[in-house]
């Protein structure tokens, strides 16, 4: 698995699936606030967290895991129960990937997108490309 690549195919793969024709997926907006109010479903993907093993699957490989964040936005217009809906979905069509653990935080309510947000993160074992 390379690192830098890992988000854009879990988008690939994720959009493959019709349930997400409606629904925007992207990467997260990097330390800073998005810049807009979300008007429709949007899930943000982005790296949370890497911990490679000291032990080498070779030269350029070392066992590992890697955390990614779905941040699953929802218009305030909108029912907040679709997050769980949109969560749910997500969990079936990464269920192809290791995935060693997944967790959900309670929905809350983001003024500076007017969107309920349920927090999200996949964490995935695999072997990581490390040169």
């Amino acid at each position: 698995m390379k690192i830098e690549s890992l988000i854009d195919n879990l988008i690939k793969v994720i959009s493959e699936d019709s349930y997400f024709s409606d629904i925007k997926l992207i990467k997260a907006y990097p330390c800073t606030i998005a810049p807009t109010r979300i008007g429709v479903e949007t899930v943000a993907f982005g790296l949370d967290k890497i911990s490679l093993s000291s032990s080498s699957v070779d030269d350029s490989n070392r066992d590992g895991d890697v955390s990614v964040f779905a941040d699953i936005f929802i218009p305030i217009k909108t029912e907040n129960s679709r997050a769980g809906e949109i969560f749910s979905r997500l969990c079936k069509c990464l269920s192809i990937y290791n995935i060693l653990s997944v967790s959900a935080e309670r929905i809350t309510v983001d003024v500076n997108t007017s969107a309920y947000v349920l927090k999200t993160v996949f964490t995935f074992n695999d072997e990581i490309e490390v040169v």
